[in-house]
């Protein structure tokens, strides 16, 4: 066996055990739909002054941009892990799925108290953050560069917590920017390559 031979059984092993131990079902194309959807939220919330002016009101369009977000990086995640051979609904996936849910379900919970309590001026500040923490969370079972756009979302909503008023402008900037700007920076990291 010659030395190229063995070098390519070892990237060939090291793929594989890649594949079993890490969730890449996902691409930047996702991410870049979400900053979308995340956009149009902001958008919508925007435009409509009953919603403008009504914290629950922006809370189901932030709900509809979670939903749609899931739904869209659901599909997108499951045509890709059988383009790539991946099995999709494994161990792996529950335990980064579980991961991810865990800081999220946390943060909705403290969202509805907040709201409950008359706090809603803090909520961008908690969805940011939580975010971020999940995003930080989920890095762990999955390509390692996301960890950063936690970080980048933790930050954000760390800042947001000191910006009274402007809870809209950094839901727009995390939700909306961050995403389609790591989105871009994925595909030109880890799916341009392939």
């Amino acid at each position: 066996m010659d030395k190229n031979t063995a070098l390519a059984s070892v990237n060939d092993i090291k793929e594989m055990m890649e594949k079993s131990s890490k969730f890449t079902s996902i691409s930047g194309f996702i991410a870049i739909l979400a900053g979308v959807y995340a956009l149009a939220g902001a958008w919508v919330v925007k435009q409509v002054p009953a919603i403008r002016m009504s914290s629950e009101r922006m809370i189901i369009v932030a709900l509809a941009v979670l939903m749609a977000s899931v739904v869209t990086g659901g599909i997108l995640s499951y045509a890709r892990s059988k383009k790539t051979r991946q099995k999709f609904f494994s161990r792996l996936t529950f335990r980064a799925l579980w991961s991810f849910s865990l800081p999220m379900l946390a943060g909705g919970v403290l969202c509805a108290s907040a709201l409950w309590h008359g706090y809603g001026g803090v909520i961008s500040s908690v969805m940011l953050l939580f975010y971020g923490l999940a995003l930080v969370s989920f890095s762990r079972f999955t390509y390692s560069g996301i960890v950063w756009l936690g970080y980048a979302f933790v930050g954000l909503g760390m800042l947001d917590c000191f910006c009274d008023g402007h809870g809209l402008l950094f839901w727009t900037i995390g939700f909306g920017g961050f995403h389609i700007l790591y989105g871009i920076l994925f595909y030109l990291h880890y799916e341009r390559k392939a």
